[in-house]
């Protein structure tokens, strides 16, 4: 999988903004505030016609224009294919090949981006929601059951809370609910269980590269329930338990919503005891990690890194490079300033990006 081409009108800084991406290493490099992360945004917009930066449209427009549009060429195992997402200040429209894509589920099936940002440092020290949110996104683009399930299990706890907050609460309908999100979560669940198996088994590795020597990382899945053979019976004894408080709050106290993991490097909690630069790299093999979990290799996903060598020292920055060009497929790299043997760089300055 990779973009070939990618055309910007309006997007972010750029008024208008056409290139070619022939090499599989692309270095986008300019001062900071030049647009650098602008351009690897629009690339992975063309994922999930999401930005990992904000969810509000309007921010995406260039200033004094009233939409914005991103067009890209995509190939995969021969085939190709042509993407065009039209941005307006509250929505956007997808288009494949020129007919309009009726569901976002048909866009994250073509175009699979792995993202690492500055802000992925913090996640084992953040809040859940950040680590869950990696989970399901993660999930998402590997699973279209996975992602109709956890559509499904949001907008039940939306209904739920809502039934919590009537001025007088339907039990009825609270237990309707509960059964219909017991029923939703368990899949989710073992997906969840699954995928954090798959991913220790390629962390370790990963680690030892770019640490440079043997270091173990391990997930430790947190689960709302633990005893999968009775997965549904103890939901339902935990929700029952839960209802008082629940109503009481007027929200849903317990559920996979709250569910949360912990990342282990050698037997100790990295949160805790993890020096910043152990957390930064322990954050770059997490979030690359995925990658190494499709076994067909044209279906391997862009990977987006963006100012991933801020903060490494000489040697750090030496195997991660090693690292990226030895095992990645399609990679686009942020950076003030970086020489990485092969890359094709594009100088980014003043609203232009120019193929240096």
């Amino acid at each position: 999988m990779r973009v070939t081409h990618l055309e910007l009108r309006n997007f972010r800084n750029y008024g208008s903004l056409n290139l070619d991406f022939e090499n599989n290493l692309t270095v986008i490099q300019g001062t900071n505030g030049s647009g650098k992360t602008n351009l690897a945004e629009a690339v992975y917009y063309l994922s999930l016609a999401k930005s990992w930066r904000t969810n509000e449209c309007q921010a995406l427009i260039r200033y004094g224009e009233d939409h914005a549009s991103i067009k890209a060429k995509v190939e995969e195992n021969g085939l190709k294919r042509e993407i065009e997402i039209f941005i307006l200040g509250k929505g956007r429209k997808i288009s494949i090949n020129g007919k309009p894509a009726r569901k976002l589920s048909e866009l994250s099936k073509l175009v699979n981006v792995t993202l690492f940002s500055p802000e992925d440092v913090l996640i084992f020290k953040g809040s859940p929601s950040d680590r869950r949110s990696f989970l399901d996104t993660s999930l998402s683009k590997k699973s279209l059951d996975y992602f109709n399930l956890i559509g499904k299990y949001n907008r039940l706890l939306l209904e739920r809370n809502a039934a919590l907050k009537a001025e007088k609460v339907d039990l009825t309908l609270i237990q309707v609910l509960t059964d219909e999100l017991i029923a939703v979560s368990e899949p989710i669940s073992r997906y969840r269980r699954l995928y954090i198996d798959d991913l220790n088994k390629v962390l370790s590795d990963l680690a030892s590269e770019l640490y440079g020597h043997d270091r173990r990382l391990l997930v430790v899945y947190k689960p709302f329930i633990r005893n999968e053979s009775a997965w549904k019976e103890e939901a339902a004894k935990a929700y029952k338990r839960s209802l008082d408080s629940d109503i009481i709050h007027k929200s849903t106290s317990i559920g996979i919503h709250r569910e949360d993991f912990s990342l282990m490097l050698d037997g100790q909690d990295i949160a805790l005891y993890g020096s910043q630069g152990e957390n930064r790299l322990a954050a770059i093999a997490l979030k690359i990690a995925p990658f190494f979990l499709i076994e067909d290799k044209e279906k391997r996903p862009i990977v987006v890194l963006d100012d991933v060598y801020s903060e490494l020292d000489a040697e750090h920055t030496k195997r991660l490079s090693s690292l990226i060009t030895k095992h990645l497929n399609q990679v686009f790299v942020t950076a003030t300033r970086a020489n990485i043997e092969g890359a094709s760089v594009i100088e980014v300055s003043e609203n232009k990006a120019i193929r240096r």
